[in-house]
């Protein structure tokens, strides 16, 4: 337990309340405690600042609403209905899910701008349609079309969840279908919208690529984007991004206990799993459900896949649609190029990265779930942490931490600091997926090797660790596939000549060369693809797994 709760406190801890203290003591790092709370009261006294918190907070509530909108139908079609291919229907909810959003960003903006893919369509796009697009909206559409997943993922699970004596009992006493869903299934729903109306409040709170894609492009200054300008851009204010690092961690940490509150006082508690209802549906009814989901899958998938494959191939940009060519294919994977390297940098840095989060995730995790007492509840709030706080503000405090002048171990500017800066954002999706096996793992096979003189790292290799293997694959799958797309860690982080996937892909949008930006952005899509589906494969074709 002890060298858990060091480790993590290294890992998350220490960053984090360095980041918390030099906010308040600017001059920390110097070792003097002058010019306390002037950032904080420059805060105060910047109207801009006012305008970027507001921007921030309903951006991100905006897309949480959004998301709901579009999504709690899709998780109700899935479970409460007899819709034919749900397979399907699935499969078209994780497309957006697995696509970056700074990526889909870009391909809207290659659709929507003047003279894009739109205008070629269309002959031209209206221009208040256009306007709408590079607004508040436009910007929040887009980022709920990317996180709508996670909440019809959700709602299905709980919906299927719920059994359905407790809808049979209430309309045997005459109770109407509305009453019925407000007073009975909304309360017991009511958890799994809010864990996932906060996954996606958070995500969004703390996203750094769409803000600065397409915000700067609409005139929608938010935090995230301001922080890594005050950290990167000249003059440099430490002082200042440090304090708005810590407000983004405040909001997130509201966010959770908030989120934690509402789900306790007005949710309907905890229920046994049962058969469901399932409601038949007319023809019209089937027709308008795959009419609603296909028109999300266009705009959340189809037109995005397709400008940036279009792009990606696009030999050059004239009147008209371009003439197609592989070519910028070709140069991503020529020897020694920039893009190549780019690949190999994320593929090594991803898998090492999963791995550890992995290996010493689990063993955390065992560690929690086996323990009692007060430790255990620090460990808990530890590990949580980095799943809650913006990666942007891990990435400041690790900066801050890292490149303070008592810290010997000279890892800055090196690739070493952002394979941390992943294991320190990424470890608790191990972690959450191990405490889950864990908490239905029986203890007696443990307890039979303690008895039989087994150490705990015997027993940790030989007994927990095979019985962790199918929740361990998933995580490391889910880290690979996130390590391969993390955006704003990469650009704080990286040394200087190094690019990963993501910031060559940043880096040349912005230069202008659309083609080699889309190309690599197929690439490192296709990438994590092939891994999800290898791993698939091999799992239904293990022997006990292929007939369920």
């Amino acid at each position: 337990m002890l060298l858990a709760l060091v480790f993590l406190g290294g890992l998350v801890g220490y960053p984090l309340a360095f980041l918390l203290l030099q906010s308040v003591f600017p001059e920390l790092p110097a070792g003097r405690l002058d010019g306390f709370m002037d950032a904080w009261v420059r805060m105060g006294e910047t109207p801009e600042i006012g305008r970027l918190i507001r921007n921030s907070l309903a951006w991100a509530g905006a897309t949480t609403g959004v998301s709901w909108i579009l999504g709690i139908p899709c998780g109700w079609l899935l479970a409460r209905t007899d819709l034919p291919g749900k397979l399907w229907v699935r499969l078209s909810l994780l497309v957006p899910i697995m696509t970056p959003p700074y990526i889909a960003a870009l391909s809207w903006i290659l659709v929507m701008q003047a003279g894009g893919f739109g205008d070629l369509l269309t002959g031209g796009i209206p221009e208040p349609l256009r306007g709408f697009f590079f607004s508040f909206w436009g910007v929040t559409l887009v980022m709920a079309l990317s996180s709508f997943g996670y909440v019809a993922l959700a709602v299905e699970a709980a919906l299927s969840e719920l059994p359905r004596r407790f809808e049979d009992a209430a309309e045997l006493l005459g109770s109407s279908w509305r009453r019925t869903f407000v007073r009975i299934v909304l309360p017991l729903l009511l958890p799994a919208i809010l864990n996932s109306g906060l996954l996606v409040f958070l995500d969004a709170l703390s996203n750094f690529g769409v803000p600065a894609v397409l915000g700067t492009r609409s005139n929608l200054p938010l935090l995230p984007a301001e922080i890594f300008f005050l950290v990167t851009s000249w003059p440099v204010d430490i002082a200042l991004a440090t304090s708005l690092s810590s407000l983004l961690c405040l909001f997130a940490l509201v966010s959770l206990y908030g989120s934690r509150w509402l789900g306790h006082v007005f949710g309907g508690g905890a229920v046994e799993a049962g058969p469901v209802r399932v409601q038949r549906l007319s023809g019209m009814a089937r027709r308008a459900s795959w009419a609603f989901v296909g028109v999300l899958f266009v705009f959340s998938s189809g037109l995005p896949w397709a400008a940036m494959v279009l792009t990606s191939l696009a030999r050059s940009w004239g009147e008209g649609w371009p003439a197609l060519t592989l070519a910028h294919y070709g140069e991503i994977f020529t020897p020694g190029s920039r893009g190549l390297g780019a690949i190999w940098t994320s593929l090594w840095l991803s898998v090492t990265a999963a791995t550890f989060c992995v290996v010493v995730g689990s063993w955390i995790a065992w560690v929690n779930v086996r323990s009692s007492g007060w430790l255990r509840q620090v460990l808990e709030g530890m590990a949580t942490l980095p799943r809650v706080i913006p990666k942007i503000v891990m990435a400041v405090a690790l900066i801050l931490a890292w490149n303070a002048p008592w810290v010997a171990l000279d890892i800055y500017n090196t690739a070493a600091m952002l394979l941390l800066a992943y294991v320190a954002i990424y470890i608790t999706d191990s972690l959450n997926y191990a405490n889950a096996t864990l908490r239905g793992m029986g203890e007696n096979l443990e307890h039979a090797a303690g008895i039989l003189g087994a150490g705990r790292v015997t027993v940790y290799r030989r007994i927990v660790l095979p019985r962790l293997k199918p929740a361990l694959v998933a995580a490391w799958i889910t880290t690979f596939i996130v390590c391969m797309r993390e955006l704003v860690a990469s650009l704080m982080l990286l040394p200087p000549g190094t690019d990963t996937t993501a910031t060559f892909i940043f880096n040349q949008f912005e230069q202008g060369d659309l083609s080699a930006a889309m190309a690599m952005a197929t690439v490192t899509i296709g990438i994590s693809t092939l891994v999800l589906v290898v791993f698939t494969l091999r799992r239904r074709s293990s022997p006990g797994t292929g007939s369920r």
